[in-house]
């Protein structure tokens, strides 16, 4: 099969899932990005389903639990930041 250059999301394969840009892995991608399936927490070009906290994108920042975001969660982190609809409001 030939490659698709113009690929661009978070993909699935046998390793993991990961941030595809111009066809390619970016290794070098960090933050919060979107698919089909939700957003998500990207560290090192792979999607850490690890990861708990708080990630960033150009919409703001976004709370994340085992590296997707929680768009259902509205509270107080332990550490003061003030979530409404998985969003990052404020801080305390």
């Amino acid at each position: 099969g030939k490659g698709d250059f113009n690929a661009e999301g978070i993909f699935q394969n046998e390793n993991g899932w990961w941030k595809v840009k111009g066809g390619k892995v970016d290794f070098n991608a960090e933050g919060v990005f979107q698919n089909e399936n939700g957003w998500w927490y990207v560290n090192g070009g792979k999607v850490d389903f690890s990861y708990n906290g708080i990630g960033q994108n150009e919409n703001g920042r976004w709370y994340i639990v085992n590296g997707k975001v929680d768009f259902s969660y509205s509270g107080k982190t332990a550490n003061g930041y003030i979530i409404e609809n998985g969003k990052v409001v404020g801080l305390e």
